[in-house]
């Protein structure tokens, strides 16, 4: 259990949590009330180059077209993580759409993405209000993301705080997941009378399943994704268990790959053996049948035209001159001595 200081923490964390899904339902509200907002070219404005994905450069890039320069494109590369689906590090269309569309009215979220969208040049802006709004829900949320931090780094210097205990703390009754019926327990006994709104706005925001309540995964995944040190461990972490299996090579997979790293490893043979497995060669002269050499053409020479050598090292007879019959070892000689 968490003592009372570290839950009034928790209880700040998740109220400020509550405020900022809030605000940002608004921001999204009024953004799908303009006639002429539609996702489709909104992700057409930010994908200037036809990829069918975002990164966070290109973010960047729309927020400085926009005369936003107080956001790194490290913050826009934790915001496209927070988003990301299938954890490659980039927003495809439904990813994008989860960061503009409204949550809580089913019914305008049902109308903006029936609207009729034209295609988007490259070098084309979307009017003023939808892009000062786009711009505006990406700020509240990299605002929203700093805001969590500072509170997460209070959470972190207290010596009873780990996500598991402040999972056990909200989940007194042992159900195995946040609900909203122990969140509101758990704010009304640290003093803080949640609407249902704000209850519904803090499960949404850490729910992966869409199940309305949240798992312990879930849960700790949140808490690792904010604060300079989870959040750089975060990256080494395996993730969920949906971009494991696709990025880890099943055992099938990495036994069929050593049994074939085996079968090659065995079928290479020495030398020695893959003679012995050949087929024996057809002797050229009964001589060379006899001796167990072979004739081999060389180039003509002053010394020999043709020699006779063991396989598979040439031991020639020293080469002599034809007048002098002294030694010699030309470059030219196939025979020079060993």
């Amino acid at each position: 259990m968490l003592s009372f200081e570290t839950e009034r923490r928790l209880k700040n964390y998740l109220v400020a949590v509550a405020d900022g899904e809030g605000a940002l339902e608004r921001l999204r509200q009024r953004l799908c009330e303009i006639r002429d907002f539609a996702p489709c070219m909104a992700f057409q404005r930010l994908d200037r180059c036809a990829n069918d994905y975002l990164t966070s450069c290109q973010i960047v890039n729309f927020l400085r077209d926009n005369c936003v320069y107080s956001i790194s494109e490290n913050e826009c590369f934790r915001l496209v993580r927070f988003f990301d689906s299938d954890e490659d590090g980039r927003l495809s269309y439904n990813d994008f759409s989860q960061i503009l569309l409204p949550c809580e009215d089913n019914c305008l979220r049902q109308i903006t993405l029936d609207r009729h969208a034209h295609r988007v040049a490259r070098y084309e802006n979307l009017p003023l209000d939808i892009e000062r709004g786009i711009s505006g829900i990406i700020e509240r949320e990299v605002e929203l993301l700093r805001r969590l931090d500072a509170l997460k780094r209070e959470l972190e210097v207290r010596y009873d705080f780990s996500p598991y205990a402040a999972f056990k703390t909200i989940d007194k009754c042992c159900e195995g997941a946040v609900t909203s019926c122990n969140l509101t327990q758990f704010l009304r006994a640290q003093g803080y009378c949640p609407t249902e709104r704000e209850v519904l706005a803090i499960i949404r925001r850490m729910d992966t399943s869409c199940a309305a309540s949240v798992s312990y995964s879930d849960f700790s995944d949140f808490l690792r994704g904010h604060g300079s040190s989870d959040f750089t461990a975060s990256q080494n972490s395996s993730g969920r268990p949906k971009s494991a299996d696709r990025t880890a090579a099943s055992p099938k997979k990495m036994s069929d790959s050593f049994s074939k790293l085996r079968s090659s490893s065995c079928n290479k043979t020495s030398p020695k053996k893959k003679a012995s497995a050949a087929s024996p060669k057809k002797a050229c002269c009964s001589s060379c049948a006899e001796k167990g050499t072979t004739c081999e053409p060389r180039p003509s020479t002053s010394c020999c035209v043709r020699v006779c050598y063991p396989e598979p090292i040439c031991r020639p007879a020293i080469c002599r001159d034809p007048i002098t019959l002294r030694p010699v070892s030309c470059c030219d000689c196939p025979c020079r001595p060993y």
